[in-house]
């Protein structure tokens, strides 16, 4: 038995029960072991050890408007608790599970021009379902908003309405944790739980190597502290480009210089393929005056990101929640001052993004390239972390005063969580082969030894103005 469905007769809960090809009731079974529990509704206590769906204490966290908006504030959610005071153009309910966005409805009001008399009603159709290949742009928006916003709030599905006020800003004005289901609601949660519990055997059978790849982000920077923009030197495409960031009216630049190394399940291969885009870059950049410069954001208003690629292994919830608490968390304490000026808009917890290959991309980190050490252990830890997810248990950030430490860039609060955290790791099958590259980072994270974002990345690194003939140590 793989998955379980466990509820408390919930209203309209039938309409979902009618359609589930695999076990569910009020109780769990006291024979047989599920190795994943979807928890419907807040009465029933949860198994120590239990890997489950929609935990108990964030349903509880979620059962008030005014903590919910509490939660979602901190990761720069906007929860509109005044809906009857706003005016929006279009309203989305998206039905979110387990990562994935199921389903879009749209409800689209009429256009005023100027303020509308106080005893005017807004005109408004009912929601009608969006089944079109190719949605609008600001339904594309809801959707995202609604799944950052159920991983935000410690959930895992839900159904949630998102507004769009007259200037393009997204609301969420409404997020049912224990969801009012209708015929097509039921049907298209039955379909997600349906093809989650797929998942979850195919996670237990697939024994392939799991790879790791990544396209780690820096900006040039002339003599007089301007940026000179990635686009002027590189093309989009290639091992070394140049990535947008999109300016006030949805105009995009390109700004940012990308590496893109090919990817590996080796961790000292990675590296080595990273060091090679890096020359490739000191010969496509020919201007060796411009500064290199990572981290978060070296300069205001360019964010930059430490984007990390995995495939072979299963995009979940439970992966993602582990990869924020042992290695996004952790990263804190090599903040510069500037680092976390990305936040919450970028490396938001929990931030990812499918792609072609099969695989995912986890965007959180802000750019590692700032030296060898810190690439090498984000690298190692990211391996060992894809690898044994599941023997990890420690979640600090399920607590609201560690999120708000994660986004404020409070290292005093996250500090005294390393020794638990870094203990965890050691005790993983495979902790000892990437020990060489974690013993320098873990020293850095107890040190609370930050980054320099306003240092030239090369002199680390021994490339361009600063290389070396011996290579050795940068491989090693």
């Amino acid at each position: 038995m793989s998955v379980w469905l466990l509820h408390s007769n919930e209203p309209t809960l039938d309409l979902l029960l009618d359609q589930l090809e695999f076990p569910h009731g009020t109780r769990l079974p006291t024979h047989g072991e599920s190795t994943h529990v979807i928890h419907w509704g807040c009465f029933h206590t949860e198994r120590p050890g239990q890997r489950s769906l929609q935990p108990v204490k964030s349903l509880l966290r979620s059962s008030t408007a005014r903590k919910m908006a509490e939660l979602l504030e901190v990761h720069g959610i906007l929860f509109d608790l005044e809906t009857n005071k706003r005016r929006y153009t279009y309203e989305y309910l998206v039905p979110v599970f387990h990562l994935h966005a199921l389903g879009l409805f749209q409800k689209s009001y009429g256009v005023f021009y100027g303020a509308p008399h106080p005893l005017q009603k807004q005109e408004e159709s009912e929601f009608t379902e969006l089944l079109n290949e190719t949605p609008p742009y600001h339904a594309v928006r809801a959707k995202r908003e609604a799944v950052k916003a159920v991983y935000a709030l410690g959930l895992d599905y839900g159904v949630v309405r998102i507004g769009v006020r007259p200037g393009g800003e997204l609301a969420v004005l409404e997020l049912q944790a224990i969801p009012k289901l209708t015929q097509r609601l039921a049907e298209l949660f039955a379909a997600a739980m349906h093809r989650f519990a797929q998942e979850v055997v195919n996670a237990q059978t697939d024994k392939r190597e799991i790879m790791i790849g990544a396209d780690p982000e820096f900006l040039l920077r002339n003599a007089q502290g301007k940026v000179t923009f990635a686009s002027r030197f590189l093309e989009k495409e290639g091992p070394v480009g140049c990535d947008a960031i999109v300016l006030p009216g949805f105009r995009k630049v390109y700004p940012l210089a990308e590496l893109r190394p090919e990817p590996n399940s080796d961790v000292g291969q990675l590296i080595i393929n990273l060091r090679r885009t890096m020359q490739i870059a000191t010969r496509q950049i020919q201007d060796e005056s411009l500064q290199w410069l990572a981290g978060g954001m070296p300069v205001k208003g360019f964010p930059l990101g430490g984007h990390l690629h995995f495939s072979g292994t299963w995009l979940n919830s439970e992966l993602l929640r582990v990869m924020d608490n042992y290695l996004a968390l952790p990263l804190i304490l090599l903040e510069d001052a500037t680092t976390g000026n990305r936040k919450p808009k970028y490396g938001f917890l929990g931030d990812f993004r499918r792609k072609r290959y099969g695989g995912f991309e986890y965007r959180v980190l802000p750019s590692w390239l700032i030296s060898p050490t810190v690439a090498k252990g984000v690298f190692a830890m990211s391996k060992l972390i894809a690898d044994h997810y599941s023997l990890l248990q420690a979640r600090p950030l399920n607590e609201l005063s560690m999120q708000k430490a994660y986004y404020e860039g409070d290292k005093s609060s996250i500090r005294p969580l390393i020794p638990g955290l870094w203990g965890d790791l050691t005790r993983l099958p495979s902790y000892r082969k990437y020990e060489k590259y974690l013993t320098p980072l873990k020293s850095m994270l107890l040190r609370q030894e930050g980054w320099n974002e306003q240092g030239d990345i090369r002199r680390g690194w021994k490339i361009g103005p600063f290389r070396i003939k011996e290579e050795s140590s940068i491989n090693s």
